[in-house]
């Protein structure tokens, strides 16, 4: 009987270990990070502030598909934005700055500086 128990429990360990190798051979992630990432320096005319203006701006790009970051500044009157242009090109990022609407306030874009990375 002791050698019975000692075979089942050393199976039932086998088998244990060789499920724990498999999660964890599956459950790796690679993350890749794109290659085409761009940098665009966009000069921004119409903010009033940063709490409203600038702000909305920031997260309506921050929304759209493509864009992995967008600091816009009412103080320097211009947003950096990081995006992917695969995925987003820079006529909607264009286009989401100047369709932001806070109160009666109209943005248009003075100049775009882009740096690839």
């Amino acid at each position: 009987m002791g050698i019975k128990l000692f075979i089942s429990f050393f199976f039932l360990s086998a088998l244990s270990f060789s499920d724990i190798s498999a999660q964890e051979s599956t459950s790796k992630i690679v993350m890749q990070t794109p290659n085409n990432i761009t940098h665009a320096t966009i000069a921004i005319d119409g903010m009033a502030c940063q709490e409203g203006c600038a702000n909305k701006i920031g997260a309506n790009l921050k929304e759209a598909k493509g864009v992995l970051s967008a600091d816009i500044s009412f103080e320097n009157k211009n947003g950096i934005i990081v995006f992917d242009p695969t995925v987003i090109g820079l006529e909607e990022i264009e286009h989401i700055i100047t369709n932001t609407k806070f109160n009666n306030y109209v943005y248009t874009i003075k100049s775009i500086q882009i740096n690839k990375e």
